[in-house]
């Protein structure tokens, strides 16, 4: 039974809970900030035992006569050191890391990135980074993201550009972006996952992407946009050239011209702004393969790099919505 003191220190308690009033609850973006991170350390977490099992496992079945060498090899198999996963290749404004102990630093372009760290970007900040396995990404402002490793990290908020290869070139590397709503697998592929206030978006500029999320797999291809809200998937049309992908430009990693063609450099803007290439005539073309290239366009967006470089050649070129026109330049 309770006591009468008991009693009595409920009822001097009750009033002053009445004044305080409820706990505040705690903003989305914390509650996303703090998932990212619990599931980024739990991955760290798991590998490392799923790592030791492995070894035990290994050194019962190899018995007394190799212990000596076992334990010298037990090191590398434990190790629960981070490891670098990737680089950041472009910062702008400010972005911000978080290696698990609490501390937010600064980030500078070509800093490596380790395996369970946080990164964030402020309102005026956005980041590109290239994975260990040659999977491009890029991060929008106000985005928080956990690299679990090269080949997998988890979106908390905001929208991640995944770039994964040109068409026809080497296989892209596996990586999967985890979210709220589902993972996120490209197909070989350009796209945007982007976090909303009612769900998850994720537009395909280049390939194809499968989301695998409560409602199934769901593939999407180029030139589509997949919202998930309230259980419930709509898709719609999304161009490679919508002012949706503007923000990509803003944060493009440097494109080395020393050396290279026009053609090449072209091939490269039209990528990066979703258009084609059109030239006036077959001369007009075969002078941009034989050109070559000095210099550089680091900073500048892809349109500007394309006006200032073809400043500089016996080429001009006109740029629309939909294509980067090229033409001999007046005399």
């Amino acid at each position: 039974e309770r006591s009468r003191l008991d009693t009595a220190d409920d009822a001097n308690l009750a009033p002053l809970l009445r004044k305080v009033g409820p706990r505040p609850a705690a903003t989305a973006e914390a509650t996303a900030e703090v998932r990212a991170a619990v599931e980024a350390q739990w991955r760290t977490t798991v590998a490392a035992r799923q790592r030791r099992r492995r070894f035990t496992g290994w050194a019962m079945a190899a018995g007394v006569a190799v212990a000596a060498v076992g334990v010298w090899l037990v090191r590398p198999i434990v190790q629960t050191e981070p490891h670098v996963v990737a680089s950041l290749t472009r910062v702008v404004g400010s972005v911000e890391q978080n290696r698990g102990d609490g501390r937010w630093t600064p980030l500078a372009a070509a800093a490596s990135v380790e395996s369970g760290t946080r990164l964030r970007t402020a309102a005026d900040g956005r980041a590109a980074l290239r994975l260990a396995n040659g999977v491009e990404l890029r991060l929008d402002a106000r985005t928080f993201v956990a690299l679990d490793d090269s080949d997998r990290a988890t979106l908390g908020k905001g929208a991640v550009y995944v770039d994964s290869g040109a068409p026809g070139s080497a296989p892209g590397a596996d990586f999967v972006l985890e979210t709220p709503a589902g993972d996120v697998r490209h197909l070989g592929t350009q796209y945007e996952a982007r976090i909303t206030d009612d769900g998850l978006q994720v537009g395909v500029r280049e390939g194809r992407v499968e989301v695998s999320s409560a409602s199934g797999n769901i593939v999407a291809d180029a030139g589509e946009r997949l919202s998930f809200a309230g259980g419930q998937v709509a898709r719609a049309t999304l161009a490679p050239t919508d002012a949706d992908w503007n923000w990509v430009a803003g944060v493009t990693p440097p494109f080395s011209i020393e050396g290279r063609s026009v053609e090449a450099f072209l091939v490269w803007a039209a990528r990066e702004t979703g258009r084609t290439v059109v030239y006036t005539s077959g001369e007009v073309a075969q002078q941009s393969r034989s050109v070559t290239l000095r210099g550089t366009v680091e900073g500048l967006t892809p349109d500007e790099a394309v006006q200032a470089v073809l400043s500089t050649t016996s080429l001009q070129t006109e740029i629309g919505p939909e294509h980067i026109r090229v033409e001999a330049a007046s005399r």
